[in-house]
């Protein structure tokens, strides 16, 4: 009996051991798990964490100028569509962020996203680090053929764990568009059209002669060709009026037009500033006839709003 007991707690001192010596493993087995878990969470926050230090917004600035003395219900139809005053210098403007324009940073060239952004690392180092930042530079006024690089970039400094935010602001006379838009291949034009005929005179630039050219160029009715929709807003009468002689009409009638709707989401249309042949819509060739429409799902044809 004394044998079989000594052997019964042998048997159940080894069993002891043996169960002690799993549960030490297992813990530790699990430690490593959760350290190897631990590891791989800290791993994809820090590969999931930003990187970039430095945010450049590309803004365009559209403004329009208000007629002096200008109907309160004019002016209210303007901040109704997403426009704002400048009350003191009495025009309206809108901001606009366009997607695939040229940003420049420290001489590398980025593309803005669909947001007009675009962002990147900066080395910073000995407390700061200056940076040089530049855009297409449109410059409306006086009227450029193509986009250049402005010519004194602007020089920022980002410091060590600055997040840095830097906007780019141009501003985009309308006005000097819309006035390009009314000339014809060197010829401007001197008398509005009016609703009995889509025909008016024009004279050639810097020229004061007695040479006229009777040109097609504006539309009143359904249908007709254009250059550009840019007086068909659905708050004023389809009728061209030149800005200059008409303005409160011309503002109603631009309003939320083709032209006022495709300058918002489409930067082709700045091309509009330059002469003729170089513009996004034009009356020569035929195919540039009307084309800020089709930017917009509309037809290439006058229509109404």
């Amino acid at each position: 009996m004394k044998m079989i007991r000594i052997c019964l707690c042998t048997v159940m001192f080894l069993l002891g051991s043996v169960t002690m010596g799993s549960n030490v493993f297992a813990d530790e087995t699990h430690n490593h798990e959760e350290m190897s878990s631990k590891s791989e969470t800290e791993k994809k926050e820090s590969v999931s964490s930003p990187t970039d230090n430095l945010t450049i917004k590309n803004v365009k600035r559209l403004e329009y100028s208000m007629p002096e003395n200008a109907p309160a219900d004019l002016v209210n139809l303007y901040l109704k569509a997403g426009w704002e005053w400048n009350k003191e210098l009495n025009y309206m403007f809108k901001d606009v962020l366009y997607e695939d324009e040229t940003v420049n940073i420290n001489g590398i060239d980025y593309v803005t996203d669909a947001e007009g952004e675009v962002s990147t690392k900066i080395s910073v180092r000995d407390g700061s680090s200056k940076v040089e930042v530049s855009s297409d530079n449109y410059d409306t006024n006086p009227v450029s053929i193509k986009a250049e690089k402005n010519d004194e970039p602007k020089q920022v400094s980002v410091k060590p764990g600055e997040q840095k935010e830097v906007v780019l602001l141009e501003e985009i006379n309308l006005d000097t568009m819309i006035d390009r838009m009314d000339e014809m291949n060197g010829q401007k034009i001197d008398t509005e059209n009016t609703l009995t005929t889509n025909k008016f005179i024009a004279t050639p630039l810097g020229k004061q002669d007695s040479h006229h050219f009777e040109v097609l160029l504006m539309a009143s009715k359904k249908g007709d060709t254009v250059t550009c929709n840019r007086y068909n807003g659905p708050w004023g009468n389809n009728t061209y009026y030149s800005k200059t002689a008409n303005p409160v009409m011309a503002a109603r009638n631009f309003l939320w037009s083709d032209c006022d709707q495709a300058l918002v989401w489409h930067v082709q249309c700045l091309k509009d500033y330059g002469p003729a042949k170089y513009r996004y819509c034009a009356w020569d060739p035929t195919t540039k006839r009307g084309k800020c429409s089709g930017l917009i799902g509309h037809s290439k044809k006058f229509h109404a709003h």
